[in-house]
């Protein structure tokens, strides 16, 4: 039986090379099943030990994007949708554009939110990164934005913010403050360690990660919203991504909504009527990603 290559993860770890991992990730995106199969099959042909996760998402990158250009459609939201994770790490590195995306997310659910607001505890007052509330429910999140894909967030992180979620219920309850938190949610962009998921429900702290839980998780939320960074368009140079971030641009339905906005952050106006294409087959909300 041939040997299957060991590749390495993000995180430095190695497993063996699965195809049907990459298959998963293509058909997910919403590739045909043509399109997967044949992708998947030259990615497999080229696989050594050794190689990163990374690379194998670039080449497979390349290869959806090589077969977009040649489609009849010219329809580029599949490689867009594929390359939606790495967007949301193009969000950094400050970490900010990722709260106001967040805070996003939940007004396109019905929510009203405020983000970097002082709230009193019961012994402290705390920094919130994300408030929100609706006429059913008003929770605080702590958003966790790291820059690189190896990185988890850990039993660390889920102790100190299970302690002012604690602070600020309890807060809550004796009138230090005016807002009815009923929840705190901890959010991230990456991954949980083990450690940290096992002790969250122990303590019932709700926490949303990429892919974390099954049901509900960041992935998910993405799609349900029909809401998008700008950063995962693939007819913007980075240069014009940069550009729009700076100026507090983070959602490509900002850009659907208002396109003249990339002539004004410096777009070719040639360029500009293959973004938007590619914007209104992303924007379609409850479509999935």
């Amino acid at each position: 039986m041939e040997r299957i290559p060991r590749i390495k993860k993000a995180d430095g770890t190695e497993e063996p090379f699965d195809i049907t991992k990459l298959q998963h990730s293509l058909h997910r995106a919403g590739a045909s099943q043509d399109v997967t199969s044949d992708i998947a099959q030259k990615m497999e042909a080229i696989i050594i030990d050794g190689m990163t996760t990374e690379q194998i998402y670039r080449g497979a990158f390349a290869l959806l994007r090589k077969k977009e250009k040649a489609s009849a459609t010219g329809g580029q939201a599949v490689a867009a949708k594929y390359s939606l994770k790495r967007a949301v790490f193009n969000l950094g590195p400050s970490g900010f554009p990722f709260e106001d995306f967040i805070a996003a997310l939940y007004q396109a659910k019905g929510f009203s939110t405020m983000t970097g607001i002082m709230v009193h505890g019961r012994c402290a007052e705390h920094e919130i990164d994300l408030l929100a509330r609706s006429p059913e429910k008003t929770f605080v999140a702590e958003i966790k934005f790291h820059n690189h894909l190896g990185i988890k967030t850990d039993l660390k992180i889920a102790l100190y913010v299970h302690a002012r979620f604690v602070d600020l219920i309890k807060g809550v309850e004796e009138g230090k403050t005016n807002y009815p938190i009923e929840e705190g949610v901890l959010i991230t962009n990456t991954k949980f360690t083990e450690n940290a998921i096992v002790y969250s429900e122990c303590n019932h702290v709700k926490m949303i990660g990429w892919d974390y839980p099954r049901e509900g998780n960041l992935y998910e939320l993405i799609g349900e919203t029909g809401l998008h960074p700008i950063t995962c368009l693939t007819t913007l140079s980075g240069r014009d991504k940069r550009s729009l971030l700076e100026n507090k641009i983070v959602l490509c339905k900002t850009v659907k909504d208002n396109p003249s906005l990339l002539e004004q952050n410096g777009v070719a106006p040639a360029k500009v009527p293959e973004i938007l294409t590619e914007i209104s087959a992303l924007c379609r909300r409850g479509a999935g990603v």
